[in-house]
């Protein structure tokens, strides 16, 4: 299922953000602090350099396209990564940030605190995000048993020329009671995830 949602607060962005806030590994504070840097950060030159912390390790190696967040909303432990290769200059960067990671396989054992997390952004995302965005609900996805996902997005955005568009961010809770592809755990997971693309115009 899939259901377009127009207009979803008359909260606007200036009045959700903090005053002076700052980014570091301190949680977010305000009522819109989880969200209000990761807004800001994703619309600058480079989005979220400001929120990047040093590399994350593979072993001894640094990846050199994977950094450690230093904004944490909702308290989580946050990755800020760089992927080039889409073809026509197109770099994505995201910052993706795991709200809630179950410890059980079983299907009711951590449903409860999963939906509360997913169900506390959700309050957030909704009402900071003003209503110049737009959001989409998807409820189905055959690699889970459970699958909620709300992506959001400017009511005026425009397509990217590249072919392809990502969108600005999403929030998805999941269940499955098997390892979930690239070696992820089973059980609940809810993530919440903000995206920019930036394409390289082509040469003349």
């Amino acid at each position: 299922m899939r259901i377009a949602i127009i207009g979803l607060s008359m909260l606007t962005l200036s009045a959700c953000g903090a005053a002076d806030s700052e980014f570091g590994t301190e949680e977010a504070a305000g009522p819109c602090g989880n969200i209000q840097a990761m807004l800001d950060a994703r619309t600058e030159a480079e989005p979220f350099k400001r929120l990047r912390g040093v590399n994350k390790m593979m072993g001894d190696t640094p990846l050199s396209d994977t950094f450690i967040g230093m904004h944490k909303p909702f308290g989580a432990a946050c990755t800020a990564s760089v992927m080039n290769g889409f073809g026509a200059g197109t770099t994505i960067y995201t910052y993706s940030c795991p709200l809630f990671e179950g410890n059980s396989i079983g299907r009711d054992d951590e449903r409860a605190d999963a939906e509360a997390a997913f169900d506390t952004a959700a309050s957030e995302m909704r009402a900071c995000l003003g209503d110049g965005w737009e959001t989409a609900e998807d409820t189905e996805n055959g690699d889970y048993q459970v699958y909620h996902k709300l992506t959001y997005k400017p009511v005026d955005m425009a397509d990217s020329a590249s072919g392809f568009t990502v969108d600005p961010a999403f929030l998805e809770m999941s269940y499955t009671p098997f390892m979930r592809g690239r070696g992820g755990p089973p059980g609940w997971q809810v993530m919440l995830q903000f995206q920019a693309q930036v394409d390289t115009p082509a040469k003349e």
